[in-house]
């Protein structure tokens, strides 16, 4: 569940990062030095996830199945994080995988965890905005779990990525939405603004609208949740001690009393579609 952080105008004459390995791709327009800075506080706050989002295996290996991999299909994760769905994909099926994310620390974690399970298939890893992938219909399945911000909201993420689907191809987006019975006024604006955040209804209609077929919904459990918040916590205390110069234990704090309030009102589920 990507979050966008502030940016320390300190950390640039502090902070100190690996190379990027020559085997991830950086797409174009993509400022290195910059996304290192910027998703710092990030993986502080992620680092101990091995899912960035409000999900457990049991939820994810559901998603996996339903989107259907099968050998020689192409599949684009994008804001992929830790590489969590790729490798689930990558598992039972020799795919020919990408996973984009916009943190080079995400990317050097996923890299590393592919190269530990040695998928069958091939993997590879783009640094850069999901928005530069180029809009040609060429993935069998696309995915963007948990990053709908990058194309403002769930209806412009569903656009995107069925713009990019072959026909007959899946796609899967994870996103906050209303809980059923909800209203959208007990919402707070700095967190979850009551104009972005649809209803379920509003998904699958956003989804029909664009001629796609629903399959299936996933919805996180409470329990799913509660792991989530708790590893945030948990990483953002092991960064401070292995980091004393980059504390963002107050950011962690001010994240999940955010989540833990508006939470009696949002879930986060993903939605599984197949484009005719």
């Amino acid at each position: 569940m990507e979050q966008v952080f502030p940016t320390d105008p300190l950390l640039s004459q502090r902070m100190d990062h690996p190379p990027l390995p020559p085997g991830i791709a950086v797409l174009p327009g993509t400022d290195v030095e910059a996304a290192w800075e910027r998703f710092y506080p990030f993986e502080a706050l992620h680092h101990l996830h091995e899912i960035c989002n409000p999900m457990r295996h049991t939820e994810l290996a559901e998603v996996a199945d339903v989107l259907a991999p099968a050998d020689d299909l192409r599949v684009i994760d994008i804001a992929c994080g830790h590489g969590d769905l790729l490798l689930f994909m990558a598992g039972p099926a020799s795919i020919h995988g990408v996973g984009v994310d916009l943190s080079p620390w995400a990317l050097l974690r996923a890299r590393a965890r592919a190269c530990e399970a040695a998928p069958t298939g091939t993997l590879e890893w783009w640094l850069g905005d999901g928005k530069a992938v180029p809009q040609q219909a060429q993935w069998n399945i696309a995915t963007c779990l948990g990053a709908s911000w990058i194309w403002h909201g769930f209806a412009g993420t569903a656009r995107a990525l069925a713009g990019r689907l072959r026909p007959g191809g899946r796609l899967a987006i994870g996103d906050l939405r209303l809980r059923r019975n909800s209203d959208r006024k007990h919402l707070q604006d700095n967190r979850a603004p009551q104009s972005a955040t649809p209803t379920g209804e509003e998904q699958t209609n956003a989804l029909s609208e664009l001629g796609l077929n629903v399959i299936a919904e996933i919805v996180a459990p409470d329990e799913a949740w509660e792991q989530y918040h708790e590893t945030v916590i948990a990483s953002a205390e092991a960064f401070a001690r292995d980091h004393p110069d980059a504390d963002y234990r107050h950011l962690a704090t001010a994240w999940m009393e955010d989540f833990q309030r508006d939470r009696r009102y949002l879930t986060w589920s993903v939605w599984v579609a197949e484009k005719k």
